[in-house]
């Protein structure tokens, strides 16, 4: 029964944070913690550095809405993608051969946040970071990758 529950708040969790968003918008929801926007970082960024070459790659981060402009997880994924080699462009239009990255993070009631990421607007990848019995993130398990095919 409760694994059903849980199912049901990852469920009603992406499609309520799908309603908040445009199209080409990233968007975080309660990462105030420096530490937790810390462990999410990371586990994007390292992520990030098993889909595509850093050394030679930039990344244009889908900005979030103006509400959430004070997030601390933007500058610190910024920062985690950096130190993984990356550049990064914070330009709505990417460079030619630059990457784009819109990034979804939604609390899951108090077990811990959901993290969604759409690659190129054709991969999506998302990855549960829960909270251990002391209150911290940690991830709770592999990211999972799927690819969009486009409509014919």
């Amino acid at each position: 029964m409760r694994r059903g529950v849980h199912l049901l708040s990852l469920t009603a969790a992406c499609t309520l944070s799908a309603c908040a968003i445009g199209t080409d918008t990233s968007y975080v929801t309660s990462v105030s913690s420096p530490a937790d926007a810390k462990i999410i970082s990371m586990g994007i960024s390292s992520f990030m550095r098993t889909q595509l070459p850093a050394a030679s790659t930039t990344i244009v981060l889908d900005p979030t809405p103006s509400e959430q402009t004070s997030n601390a997880l933007t500058p610190m994924l910024a920062d985690c993608l950096r130190g993984q080699g990356f550049a990064i462009a914070m330009s709505a239009a990417p460079d030619k051969g630059a990457h784009t990255l819109r990034y979804w993070v939604t609390p899951m009631d108090a077990s811990g946040e959901l993290v969604r990421l759409m690659i190129d607007r054709h991969k999506t990848a998302s990855q549960f970071f829960r909270r251990n019995p002391e209150g911290n993130l940690e991830t709770g398990g592999p990211f999972t990758v799927a690819q969009i095919e486009a409509s014919r």
